[in-house]
């Protein structure tokens, strides 16, 4: 018996300095990287799910011929959206305009590890009657319909004031993610400016904006430019009992993930650091990093 644990306790001695020893020599790989080399690594492996990393941020953005724009917008997509650790508030902003019914729908919220904001733009084939916005399926813009967009996401939490990211470009679905950091929705704030084709559409989405509960003099209007804040809902969504308690709980495992996340690659504190050290030393962690990212990315099916 007491061979059988002295042997025993000779292996798991032997694990433990060999996963040590491989662990050193992995922070040392990663180490020795050159930042160019990450982000390059990375971009490679996420492109393929629509996104790509910026750097200079921090963050991950939507790239603007991601495979999801096929998919388009409805409701449901929100009212399931907690189910796969997404929690967030989002605001439903409709307007008719050319002979169309176009949605513009804003998010903010956590994203199983990641906090983010996002912004979408989207359309109907013809003008869609109000009883019939819920259920209806709005595609994306096309690529010559694309407003030139505005986000900048901040989270406050307590005393501590950060921005998270500041983007701007032609979009559809423009969206940052910051991963590793754990926000309630009510912590974040989300500017934004919209360059719309014309004065007549970005009169159409003000008095839509107005209709909704905005101030007019919340809005900071350009030429064909508006600018606004969103913070809290206007028209929250409803939630029934048991979504509810499933957001609760959602937010309990994300809160769990994100610290669990930030201790695994405690080396590190960049994203590009973290995730690339995850690739060598825990891939089954890695791929499920950007599993989540995938189940983002599926807005026509949220697997």
């Amino acid at each position: 018996m007491y061979i059988f644990f002295s042997i025993f306790f000779i292996i798991v001695l032997l694990c433990f300095f060999f996963n040590y020893w491989r662990r050193s020599c992995i922070i040392k790989k990663v180490c020795c990287m050159c930042n160019h080399e990450k982000c390059e690594l990375l971009n490679e492996m996420i492109d393929p799910l629509g996104y790509k990393y910026i750097a200079d941020q921090d963050v991950f953005i939507t790239n603007v011929d991601a495979w999801q724009k096929e998919f388009g917008y409805t409701r449901s997509y929100d009212y399931f959206a907690p189910f796969f650790n997404m929690v967030f508030d989002s605001e439903r902003i409709f307007f008719d305009y050319d002979n169309r019914s176009w949605l513009i729908e804003l998010w903010k919220g956590q994203y199983g590890i990641n906090t983010g904001g996002e912004i979408g733009v989207y359309c109907a084939d013809g003008i869609v009657p109000h009883h019939k916005r819920n259920i209806e399926l709005f595609h994306a813009v096309s690529e010559e319909e694309m407003p030139h967009l505005h986000l900048s996401l901040k989270r406050k939490c307590g005393r501590k004031n950060e921005r998270i990211a500041n983007v701007s470009m032609r979009h559809w679905w423009l969206a940052v993610f910051r991963m590793g950091c754990f926000s309630k929705p009510c912590w974040l704030t989300e500017n934004f400016c919209i360059n719309f084709s014309d004065c007549g559409m970005l009169r159409a989405f003000a008095d839509a904006l107005v209709e909704l509960g905005y101030d007019e003099s919340s809005m900071h209007i350009c030429g064909s430019y508006i600018c606004f804040s969103f913070k809290k809902p206007k028209k929250p969504f409803k939630y029934c009992i048991i979504s509810k308690l499933v957001r609760a709980i959602a937010q309990c495992e994300n809160r769990l993930f994100c610290k669990l996340f930030i201790f695994i690659t405690r080396p590190f504190k960049c994203t590009v650091d973290r995730l690339v050290y995850l690739y060598y030393y825990l891939p089954p962690i890695f791929r499920h990093c950007l599993k989540r990212y995938k189940k983002r990315s599926c807005r026509g099916k949220r697997i």
